[in-house]
């Protein structure tokens, strides 16, 4: 069914008013997603505060060329955005983690992290890293670790003063 110009233009004007509010970009092919799952994706984006949405590739691409923003490369079959708006990582980690469950039906093509394309790859890999909280608990625990070989030391030394 054809979709009338006045709502291609209500989607655009959407499209737009989300990339300009969003911190970072994920372009993923949903083909084969049940609609149950699709459900599930879009609970897991909004716990993130992120969305996501299915558009036409042409209406995205020209949303993304208003916002100032191109794709290098062309994007194959049917193609979702999802924009977050807090943390730039964690809507990479949710569109990875989703996508190693549902290796069929999801896969990542691409995004914007930090303004500038980056291909599916590099998009896997700030999928992989840990969210802000997780990067506190190692930070915390390398600090944590050191300090306590510091204190084995100091208890060391002050063993062999006492002997001596």
């Amino acid at each position: 069914m054809a979709i009338s110009r006045n709502k291609k233009e209500e989607i655009v004007k959407n499209l737009k008013d989300r990339i300009a509010k969003s911190k970072s970009l994920v372009f993923a092919r949903f083909h084969g997603l049940g609609v149950d799952k699709a459900q599930t994706l879009r609970k897991g984006f909004r716990d993130g505060d992120a969305e996501y949405m299915v558009a036409k590739k042409t209406l995205i691409n020209i949303a993304l060329k208003e916002s100032g923003r191109e794709i290098p490369e062309k994007l194959d079959g049917e193609v979702a955005l999802a924009t977050g708006y807090g943390d730039e990582l964690l809507v990479f980690k949710t569109a990875s983690d989703f996508a190693k469950k549902e290796k069929e039906a999801f896969e990542i093509l691409g995004g914007f992290f930090e303004g500038e394309y980056v291909d599916a790859g590099k998009a896997k890999q700030l999928g992989a890293i840990p969210g802000r909280d997780g990067l506190y608990g190692q930070l915390v625990g390398v600090l944590a670790g050191n300090i306590r070989k510091f204190m084995y030391t100091v208890n060391e030394i002050s063993n062999k003063k006492g002997q001596a």
